[in-house]
């Protein structure tokens, strides 16, 4: 159960830099259109962008960050120098960065071209077993429900979701909220035991994730920056600056 309200209950607050392609900057654009710009760098939330929905691919960073070992995990990592860990397909993958619950952090990473980026902006993921013998459904209570419940209450935490583009605020960045609608299975690696999950076996277990994720579409070659902010009822409190090349 990896409990990452203090690593990944974060919020995001985009601000994406057109790079040197020629192309005006969103920021000398009207109000009106640089918000309309910074609604069309999205997936729209309820797509199923290269045949998935967003829960799925919220699975699917899962599984990446988990099967990555201790020493190159991407959510670990703090510089962006592990960013290109294992990425594969048409999507790429931008992981919060673990850390304390007040934080100000970066990572610098270079994309290749024509990639769609999925930012985990902030999420849970609940696997079974666990070493608590009392970690354990109701009886009569199926493992699905089980897990859903120990989630909720931790990202019903998030009290803050604020998303921008080139400064220009996103709307009701609270609904990119995302759950898994059956189990999933998930293998960690075992390295990662100490540090990110004490649950984690190193075989296949069922698992749900619960969490706010979006998905840009590919951004222009050249320079881009996200910056992540947000804080939630535990006293969370982080930004995170990601700086990418995109070529």
């Amino acid at each position: 159960m990896l409990r990452i309200s203090s690593v990944l209950v974060a919020v995001l607050a985009a601000v994406l830099l057109v790079g040197a392609t020629g192309a005006p900057a969103l920021a000398a654009a009207t109000p009106e259109a640089s918000h309309h710009a910074t609604r069309s760098a999205l997936y729209p939330k309820h797509s199923h962008p290269f045949g998935s929905d967003m829960a799925t691919w919220g699975e699917r960073i899962s599984r990446w960050i988990y099967r990555q070992p201790l020493a190159h995990n991407p959510l670990l990592d703090q510089t962006g120098a592990d960013c290109g860990i294992d990425q594969h397909g048409p999507v790429w993958f931008i992981p919060p960065i673990a850390g304390p619950h007040i934080e100000d952090s970066a990572r610098t990473c270079t994309i290749p071209r024509h990639k769609a980026i999925f930012l985990d902006i902030g999420s849970d993921l609940q696997e079974f077993p666990c070493p608590d013998p009392a970690f354990r459904p109701d009886p009569g209570e199926s493992l699905f429900h089980f897990l859903i419940r120990q989630d909720k209450p931790i990202m019903d935490s998030v009290n803050e979701l604020d998303v921008s583009l080139d400064g220009h605020p996103l709307d009701d960045v609270l609904s990119y909220r995302f759950v898994s609608d059956d189990l999933f299975t998930i293998t960690g690696d075992l390295s990662l035991q100490q540090r990110l999950d004490p649950c984690i076996t190193g075989l296949p277990q069922p698992a749900i994730v619960d969490g706010f994720f979006m998905m840009f579409k590919p951004l222009r070659p050249g320079t881009h920056t996200i910056v992540v902010h947000g804080t939630n009822t535990f006293g969370d409190d982080k930004r995170f600056t990601y700086r990418l090349t995109v070529g």
